[in-house]
């Protein structure tokens, strides 16, 4: 009881004290201080898995013609659809448009190694350009690889596997 007693007397005493204005901005950085801290904590790390972009999110995209589509393993699910000014990933069942880094290096079909979109930021990248593999339709293979980023930069996705470019 007497603990509580001299608690609520020094709560109360508090109230009644004017704070100089240095005693104030001292207080106010601290709390300043304190927001800043609690916000660059990062979320958590939230990894992703690219869903096959089906027929009906090409039509639905238009994403016919000139492209590299990269899919993992060996799979033939793509699950990259890369062109020279934008890129399609299908995640959580949405597909995302990333634009085009143009600075970045050009890859087949005019397709680039940098996107980037509101989430995320895709890299693309061809083992050695010079060892294509024919394929039928006109497409070339090579072995491709593909790395997610979310918007802290951090990677929350890679593969490897096929890519396949075409006109």
């Amino acid at each position: 009881m007497r603990k509580a007693f001299a608690l609520a007397a020094l709560l109360l005493a508090g109230c009644g004290e004017e704070l100089t204005p240095e005693e104030r901005a001292e207080a106010d950085a601290r709390a300043v201080a304190m927001v800043e801290a609690a916000n660059d904590v990062m979320p958590p790390l939230d990894p992703v898995t690219p869903e096959p972009i089906l027929l009906p999110d090409v039509e639905r995209y238009d994403l016919y013609g000139q492209a590299c589509n990269y899919a993992p393993g060996t799979s033939l699910g793509t699950r990259v659809v890369a062109r020279e000014a934008d890129a399609f990933m299908k995640i959580d069942g949405e597909v995302v448009r990333l634009a085009a880094d143009p600075g970045s290096r050009e890859l087949p079909m005019r397709s680039r190694t940098l996107y980037s979109g509101k989430e995320y930021a895709l890299r693309l990248q061809i083992a050695d350009v010079d060892e294509g593999e024919a394929a039928p339709g006109g497409a070339t293979n090579y072995e491709g690889s593909v790395q997610v980023r979310d918007r802290h930069g951090r990677v929350v996705y890679e593969g490897t596997g096929l890519a396949q470019c075409k006109a």
